[in-house]
């Protein structure tokens, strides 16, 4: 009786320890142009639990911007260019192989001070938080994700709220 050969196969383990290179560009002609650069560190700790660390390097450059003055006239102003350093610890666990939990906490190292002007929201530095989401997978094909952040400090975006003497229903 002649017997099936055995395959033996030997997988090789994943990595526990991966490395991650973002680099990106942006113009937007309200805001003007930004590059980044964000290095990440992945560590497997279970086969459930991944952790994770960031740093994430922002050059905002000059923008030339008009303002109305009290007068009806029109004036340029030149926004100065900043740099944003922000430090980011996080992690995710695969609760099932349909749901996931992620979380992090981040805090930017900027010692810029708030600008004044049109955009005095935008430029604001000193921001720290923390970012929560869950993701279900119905299929390969289609998930859900919802998250919740809580930021202390001032909302990276333009407020036209501000300095209105209106609340922003957004919480910023």
């Amino acid at each position: 009786m002649a017997q099936a050969p055995v395959k033996s196969t030997i997988e090789a383990p994943a990595p526990r320890l991966s490395y991650n290179l973002n680099l990106g560009a942006s113009y937007n002609s309200h805001f003007g142009a930004s590059t980044y650069v964000q290095p990440t560190a992945r560590y497997q700790v279970t086969e459930r639990f991944r952790g994770y660390a960031s740093f994430t390097y922002v050059n905002t450059m000059p923008q030339n911007y008009a303002v109305t003055t009290a007068e009806g006239g029109t004036i340029m102003r030149r926004s100065a260019g900043n740099q944003q350093y922000i430090v980011r610890v996080g992690g995710d666990y695969l609760v099932s192989e349909k749901l996931m939990l992620s979380g992090n906490v981040w805090k930017d190292l900027s010692a810029m001070p708030k600008e004044l002007g049109a955009y005095n929201n935008f430029n604001y530095m000193g921001r720290q938080g923390a970012d929560f989401s869950a993701t279900y997978k119905f299929s390969d094909k289609f998930s859900v994700t919802g998250a919740i952040r809580y930021t202390e400090g001032a909302s990276p975006y333009f407020n036209p709220y501000a300095n209105s003497g209106f609340g922003s229903p957004f919480g910023f």
